[in-house]
């Protein structure tokens, strides 16, 4: 790991720590006590906080992987087919994650029900999980699995 994104990744360590450590102090009177913890978490501008922490880290980290993956084509011109090839993967997997999503109204107890594209978004977004998670396994066993075989 170069000194770059060990410093980076120190930085937003302690930044999400500092995060953490407020979102669990805050209350409405200002005083951290474990009496007041239950009130604490319930405050809805600390939970938003935490979410929109939470989406800055996720765009910081697509942007970076966006970013260092140019550099590193930049360097390497051959890589730009397998970068192309990657690409093309994320993009039919976003595509399929998003096309099986159905988007149908849930009835919840709110007073402002989820709109039908904000439903579909969260559905695409749990398949892609789910699809990664399935392919992070797969990778897993297939890796160990070929390393018994070379290795016998």
């Amino acid at each position: 790991m170069s000194k770059f994104a060990k410093y980076l990744l120190y930085i937003l360590l302690a930044v999400s720590a500092v995060v953490v450590v407020v979102f669990f102090i805050q209350s409405a009177s200002g005083i951290f006590a474990l009496s007041n913890l239950g009130e604490a978490l319930s405050t809805s501008n600390m939970a938003d906080g935490m979410l929109w922490w939470t989406y800055a880290l996720v765009f910081l980290a697509i942007a970076l992987v966006i970013i260092l993956s140019i550099v590193k084509m930049a360097q390497n011109p051959k890589s730009l087919r397998r970068t192309g090839f990657v690409a093309l993967l994320a993009i039919v997997l976003c595509a399929v994650s998003y096309f099986l999503a159905s988007g149908a109204p849930i009835h919840v107890n709110l007073d402002v029900q989820p709109t039908e594209s904000t439903l579909k978004l969260t559905d695409a977004g749990l398949i892609l999980t789910y699809l990664l998670f399935a392919g992070s396994i797969v990778a897993l066993l297939y890796g160990g699995v070929r390393k018994m075989i070379n290795n016998r």
